[in-house]
């Protein structure tokens, strides 16, 4: 029996290659080039699948990232690059066998981010059972594949050779660059770290919380004693008392040890509201957080619009009340008070770092928070991971710092 489909989305392509990697046991890739394993996706999916892999890639241009070459060495997969005084290596196969079935997906998709989620591609699969009249032209395809893993058309890269190879990806990089010259690989380098944000899966999101902290010399412990001090100083419901009291102040504004998610009373305005605002301001605020901390998914989004443009009228922009929605409710609101934050998720969003001013703007983000894998996967038994899934909305800040 065999079945073929057609993709005309990345995105369903890649979620049938999830599958696979999955149900299979082994995997032939051939590709002309392959990306910046650094982006996570589509890497993560062959990190978990568990068979042997065979992989030639072609390095025409320069292009395909070095680091891909290393990551396959690293997982011992049988790596081989096409040689470049051979033809043009343009192809993008990826098959899956087992004892009994095979699946191939061919189409235009390169082994990169942009080639499984992001870019406009092709991609057919076809699916069957090996070893009948149908499958004759996979074992032709077999022998194609082994052909090209000769010494005739391709060789494998040693540590010498790849030292080689990233000065002159490098190289061709800088004057690509210098010249204005826009390339497939220029633009996978471009990615932001906050594109995978919307495929993420519950392991990739915490694997880049962990990262987050250690490249910014960050603990964990910093924010989930910030979000305890909320819960134990603050707690819902608020009340206009809050801004009597100086320590609560400093939670609510993130002054000194309280930082962490942003020390918004760093701006003088929403300084002046919290200590010298007048009462009906801070009922304006009290009636606001309450009622959104009420809101649960999925959440209204027109009454969480009328809370934060009732927030938005007393001055301060989402910058300051991002970072409150965050420590009242941080499994379902993020901060983002710091210019990183906004910077990186403006790309993913495709909107100006000064949407996030508004309540459009950051509306439009936390649907995309809750609408993502890692947001929707199940508590982990991990207690650490269970702690920071529990607060993994707020967790953002960690990563994007």
């Amino acid at each position: 029996m065999r079945k073929s489909f057609v993709f005309d989305s990345a995105n369903s392509f890649a979620a049938e290659f999830a599958r696979c990697c999955r149900e299979y046991k082994t995997l032939n890739i051939a590709v002309a080039w392959c990306g910046n394993p650094n982006q996570t996706l589509p890497y993560k999916l062959l990190e978990d699948f568990g068979g042997s892999v065979k992989a030639i890639v072609g390095i025409a241009f320069n292009h395909t990232h070095p680091d891909a070459i290393e990551w396959f060495i690293n997982i011992d997969a049988d790596i081989r690059i096409f040689r470049d005084d051979a033809e043009l290596f343009h192809p993008k196969v990826y098959l899956f066998r087992d004892q009994h079935h095979y699946a191939l997906f061919i189409g235009s998709s390169n082994l990169t981010y942009g080639g499984f989620y992001t870019n406009c591609e092709t991609n057919c699969l076809i699916e069957g059972t090996a070893s009948t009249e149908t499958a004759k032209d996979i074992d032709s395809l077999e022998e194609t594949l082994a052909k090209w893993h000769t010494p005739t058309f391709s060789f494998q890269p040693t540590t010498r050779w790849l030292k080689g190879y990233r000065q002159r990806y490098k190289t061709t990089a800088q004057k690509q660059q210098e010249q204005g010259i826009h390339t497939p690989s220029g633009a996978e380098e471009g990615i932001s770290t906050a594109s995978w944000l919307r495929q993420a899966d519950w392991d990739i999101y915490y694997k880049k919380v962990v990262a987050g902290l250690k490249q910014h010399e960050r603990e964990g412990e910093g924010y989930h004693d910030v979000l305890d001090a909320a819960a134990r100083e603050v707690p819902i419901p608020w009340t206009t008392q809050y801004f009597q009291d100086i320590e609560k102040r400093r939670i609510i504004g993130g002054i000194k040890q309280y930082g962490w998610l942003g020390h918004v009373a760093a701006s003088g305005q929403f300084r002046s509201l919290l200590a010298n605002g007048t009462h009906k301001q801070w009922k304006s605020i009290v009636e606001a957080v309450n009622a959104i901390s009420k809101l649960n998914p999925p959440i209204p989004w027109a009454k969480l619009k009328s809370h934060l443009d009732q927030l938005i009228s007393l001055g301060p922009t989402m910058k300051v009340w991002g970072r409150l929605l965050c420590i009242v409710r941080p499994d379902l609101y993020c901060t983002v008070a710091a210019v990183s934050v906004r910077k990186n998720l403006s790309k993913t969003l495709g909107v100006p770092q000064s949407r996030f001013d508004g309540s459009e703007g950051y509306i439009q983000l936390i649907k995309l928070i809750h609408s993502s894998p890692w947001f929707n996967s199940k508590e982990p038994t991990n207690k650490t991971q269970a702690a920071i899934w529990k607060r993994r909305a707020a967790f953002l800040d960690a990563i994007f710092y």
